[in-house]
């Protein structure tokens, strides 16, 4: 039974990465289901068998991104016992894979500009929980930084944590937008880490 299974998840795998590419390169609504079986080399009833409309495909590739960050993000919990430590390397983590995001990015604006299709997949909503758990996370790690002496309580923590997450927010889509070099921006974020932590931690 184990090579079905492998193989039925293999051309899962292979469906979203043509339907990546496909979009990429003709947009949602010119994309239909018949090119995604054609980059993916099967036929159209095999595609159909795993999602049966081309809504379900953006879904699932924007979810399976979000999921991966979630459980990035509950490791660094687990890995980094200073709070200050773990919102760095958040910010860090934030930026981790954003060349593959910004593959899909255009795929993000087209979906999320037309309403009606925005409703039907649920993509503003995804987002909006996947940002709202980014800012739980650093929310909780400034409360502890805090709790431990090592973050100034003066510190407003619920806007601080919002004001991370924005201007992370905003750093990533400017890159993938704009496509700046990667030595460049993986400088900016060096250098807004380095802001973060001045900012945080408190002077002996």
């Amino acid at each position: 039974m184990s090579p079905k299974i492998v193989d039925r998840e293999a051309k899962r795998q292979a469906i979203l990465a043509a339907a990546i590419a496909v979009f990429a390169e003709k947009g949602y609504h010119s994309t239909k289901m018949a090119d995604i079986a054609q980059r993916a080399e099967m036929g159209k009833g095999t595609l159909y068998e795993y999602f049966r409309t081309k809504e379900e495909l953006p879904k699932t590739i924007f979810g399976l991104m979000l999921q991966e960050f979630d459980q990035q993000i509950l490791q660094l919990e687990q890995v980094h016992s200073d709070p200050v430590d773990a919102i760095l390397a958040g910010i860090q983590l934030c930026f981790q894979d954003i060349d593959e995001f910004a593959h899909v990015t255009p795929l993000v604006f087209e979906v999320l500009g037309n309403k009606d299709l925005d409703r039907s997949i649920g993509l503003s909503e995804d987002f909006e929980q996947w940002l709202e758990s980014l800012n739980r996370f650093f929310l909780a790690r400034i409360q502890e930084g805090q709790s431990q002496g090592q973050i100034s309580v003066d510190l407003p923590a619920p806007i601080f944590a919002r004001m991370l997450v924005s201007t992370l927010d905003g750093m990533a889509t400017h890159y993938c937008m704009f496509h700046f070099q990667p030595e460049f921006f993986t400088a900016q974020v060096n250098v807004f880490s380095d802001m973060v932590k001045s900012y945080l931690v408190t002077p002996k």
